[in-house]
């Protein structure tokens, strides 16, 4: 009699772990619920990235969102990445416009150099790859910019500039994680097909969930601080919020 007891004991103890685990608020499912909330996240982001115009306001939306992970505050996915990806419509796209126009005339040159090595100088060349490379880097900050602060599209392409310069390390992490995010782009659709579904679901979301917490620091700096009450303001906020719930009964 005494081992099915014991017996009985072991197995309301395991079935208090897997309640646990099971758990919405445990930590495994939390995580799970962000893997999955990463994955809605980027297939939005690619499907309104599909049409290029809208590539800009959709990033821009993508990193509004992501921001808000990496900084603990727990909300929606889908209601504030529409409700963003309209309201920064304009000034994103016309920032994102700017930088295809810049992106066009690099490749272009790339090619052409590739294509006929001999026909420009050397010096030409390289000058232009080290300025794609520096516009690469100081253009990392625009859209987690644009996401949170209200500046104009010069201003934002200024600060951009000069938070890249201020955070290099930052900057040079934020390069390097979406290049090599690009790169497996590319790598999936050349050698490696199984990596794809990768991509597909996790292209855009994760190395934006990167950059986010590589520039939420910095931004700090320039957020309002929230001033804290003293213990007297708190008390007498609790009081008057109790006479206005008093005089509306």
């Amino acid at each position: 009699m005494i081992l099915p007891a014991v017996l009985q004991k072991v197995a309301a103890g395991k079935g208090k772990e897997v309640g646990k685990f099971f758990d919405l608020e445990s930590p495994v499912m939390r995580a799970l619920s962000r893997v999955a909330d990463m994955m809605i996240l980027n297939l939005l982001t690619l499907l309104l990235c599909i049409p290029v115009i809208t590539a800009g306001s959709a990033l821009s939306a993508m990193y509004y969102v992501e921001l808000k992970w990496a900084r603990k505050e727990e909300g929606y996915t889908v209601r504030p990445f529409f409700q963003q990806f309209k309201e920064n419509f304009k000034q994103a796209t016309g920032e994102w416009l700017i930088m295809l126009a810049l992106i066009v005339v690099l490749t272009l040159d790339l090619l052409m150099f590739r294509q006929a090595p001999d026909t420009f100088p050397k010096a030409i060349r390289y000058l232009v790859i080290v300025v794609t490379i520096i516009l690469y880097l100081l253009l990392q900050w625009v859209f987690p910019l644009q996401s949170h602060f209200v500046n104009n599209v010069k201003t934002t392409f200024k600060n951009s500039a000069l938070m890249a310069i201020a955070n290099f390390p930052r900057t040079l992490g934020i390069g390097g994680i979406w290049a090599a995010s690009a790169a497996l782009a590319v790598l999936s659709l050349l050698l490696v097909p199984q990596i794809f579904p990768l991509v597909v679901l996790f292209g855009f979301t994760a190395p934006g969930y990167v950059t986010c917490l590589l520039v939420s620091k910095p931004f700090a700096r320039f957020e309002p601080k929230k001033e804290e009450l003293t213990e007297e303001e708190d008390e007498a906020e609790k009081e008057e919020a109790y006479r206005i719930l008093n005089e509306n009964k």
